[in-house]
């Protein structure tokens, strides 16, 4: 009888067993089809925004707007599209090489300025 039981205990416990292993498995793959989706999402909000594939502005366009989309927040991810395009568009400006070191230090200080900064506007005071 005790033989018995432990059989049924044994193949019970296989049986959950392979059930979380396979559930394990499932969910990984399940969240890279999230993260590849909001990857394509990113590169089409950067390249709509100028920001061209193959340079550092893209690679960091697509980062922050991909981390954006995986959150849900589709218009945080057009707006970092659209910063990553300004500072582009600023260090461009300043005649820097793209493939250059002082590029890279140039997009991360761009995009990490306040784009507006209002401290007061004036005649606004209400009495």
């Amino acid at each position: 009888m005790i033989s018995r039981m432990n059989s049924r205990m044994s193949r019970l416990n296989m049986i959950f067993f392979a059930l979380g292993a396979f559930i394990a498995g499932a969910v990984p793959l399940a969240a890279r089809a999230q993260v590849g989706d909001a990857l394509a999402h990113a590169e089409r909000i950067c390249l709509d925004n100028g920001v061209g594939p193959y340079t550092v502005a893209f690679d960091t366009c697509v980062a922050r707007a991909a981390h954006a989309y995986v959150n849900g927040e589709p218009e945080a991810a057009a707006a970092e599209a659209q910063r990553l395009a300004d500072a582009r568009q600023a260090c461009m400006s300043y005649d820097i090489d793209p493939q250059t070191l002082n590029y890279h230090q140039c997009i991360a200080s761009e995009t990490r300025r306040p784009r507006y900064a209002i401290s007061s506007v004036p005649g606004s005071a209400r009495y």
